[in-house]
């Protein structure tokens, strides 16, 4: 049976660090609606600078600069961490956040079709990572409220005259003679 390393207290802290990091990038991208995200794990690969890549793109430079730029917020507003290195704003075709454990690469969707960088690290670990939808829930049962009918007297009109607004009165019917002739 092998043996294992028990998880020091460190290691622990690191490891939910660095989650709750990608679990922050993942969310601004989500919400800046970064298309086909990919997170490539190089724990395992030797000679790796890093832990992990996270790959997305955006459709437009507009896009692309608005989701590099909500990564950088929140991680800033939750982690209190700046990027060690950032990238790429200039023309926001390929935007880099460097955040030495986790390395962000925004794309717009031609430069990632063109380099392809999730297929240069082949040997990495690769999980798509797909928004998770909010459960809704059933919406509460609604009874239909009948139409109330207005009923209109037969010699009643509507006016159209913008003027008086008062209802017009009935003529009175003629009464039936009763005499023979």
């Amino acid at each position: 049976m092998a043996k294992t390393k028990p998880c020091t207290e460190r290691n622990r802290s690191i490891k939910n660090s660095t989650e709750l990091l990608m679990d922050t990038i993942f969310d601004a991208m989500h919400e800046k609606k970064a298309e086909n995200i990919l997170l490539l794990d190089l724990t395992k690969i030797k000679g790796a600078n890093f832990d992990y890549f996270v790959i997305t793109h955006g459709n437009s430079t507009t896009q692309v600069n608005a989701i590099a730029e909500e990564v950088r917020r929140k991680v800033k507003t939750i982690l209190r961490t700046n990027p060690a290195h950032a990238e790429g704003f200039a023309n926001a075709e390929w935007i880099l956040l460097d955040y030495l454990d986790v390395v962000v690469h925004v794309f717009q969707h031609e430069i990632r079709e063109h380099y392809q960088l999730e297929n240069l690290w082949a040997d990495a670990v690769i999980t798509p990572i797909i928004e998770e939808i909010p459960v809704k829930k059933a919406p509460a049962k609604i009874t239909e409220k009948k139409p109330v009918k207005k009923t209109t007297k037969i010699n009643e009109r509507k006016s159209t005259s913008t003027k008086s607004t008062a209802k017009p009165t009935a003529k009175p019917k003629p009464k039936k003679s009763t005499k023979k002739i």
